[in-house]
């Protein structure tokens, strides 16, 4: 992969994987575009997260901090919170495990993934009618934290935005925005690591041919992932997810094209 589709692709990386418009589908429809192979794909997509990983901790590092400090003191609040997020992660991590098969198949099927980016069209432009909940973090259930886990897990499959699905559906529940937006994000923590562990931890060695690239990747969907947490959470504090609705309906659409253009069918 040339060093240009590599920055591209982190760039596109940085941005989607915060905004509810599916990371894994616009890398999809775009590594289709620029010949990525499926064997390329499958680990390059997932370093790519390890940046986008990274920004959420800086972002979030605050919070963070105070978990663990309250970890460390015995406070119930804190255990509660950590047991929340790992209820959330065991949901996540059984759904993401069982839909893995099919999905590694799907990262080079712009086609497929553009339908499902029509799925996040439709549920995003559903969160309009949702009423404003005002639920805070102490008051998330042991029930709104297996359904953001649900959510998550579901967002496996490419097309199907993480952020997306799993905010909405802290809204679902009544969570207010802010609150959803927290818990989303430092939700996904352990489930985001935890695949790159078990996927592409040997890409960071000195043995890999690109090492080079995928580092130059990292920093890139680092930086722009930084930039657009900090943008997404004022729109979606202000406004709700469903302002990129439309986005995704023509993301959709494009890689359904993509898929009839490789298949000469256009």
């Amino acid at each position: 992969m040339s060093l240009p589709w590599t920055i591209l692709l982190a760039i596109i990386q940085g941005l989607a994987e915060f905004f509810p418009i599916s990371s894994s589908a616009h890398l999809t429809i775009l590594g289709a575009l620029g010949g990525v192979t499926e064997k390329d794909a499958l680990v390059f997509f997932l370093v790519l997260h390890l940046g986008t990983l990274l920004a959420t901790v800086v972002f979030f590092w605050r919070d963070l901090l105070h978990i663990a400090l309250g970890l460390l003191k015995g406070d119930r609040g804190a255990w509660r919170f950590a047991g929340l997020v790992a209820l959330t992660t065991a949901v996540t991590g059984a759904i993401g495990l069982s839909l893995k098969p099919f999905t590694e198949r799907m990262v080079v099927s712009p086609g497929i993934v553009g339908c499902f980016l029509l799925f996040t069209a439709a549920y995003l432009w559903a969160s309009k009618y949702l009423r404003v909940g005002a639920k805070k973090e102490g008051q998330i259930t042991w029930l709104d934290a297996a359904l953001v886990g649900l959510a998550q897990g579901m967002a496996v499959l490419p097309g199907i935005s993480r952020s997306g699905s799993s905010i909405t559906s802290g809204l679902a529940r009544g969570l207010d925005r802010e609150t959803a937006f927290r818990y989303s994000f430092i939700a996904s923590l352990p489930a985001i690591a935890g695949a790159f562990i078990l996927e592409a931890r040997h890409s960071l060695s000195a043995a890999n041919p690109h090492l080079a690239d995928d580092l130059v990747g990292i920093l890139v969907s680092f930086c722009v992932g930084c930039m657009a947490l900090w943008l997404w959470r004022k729109v979606v504090i202000k406004y709700g997810p469903h302002v990129f609705a439309p986005w995704c309906l023509f993301a959709g659409l494009f890689g359904i094209l993509v898929a009839l253009f490789k298949h000469g069918m256009l």
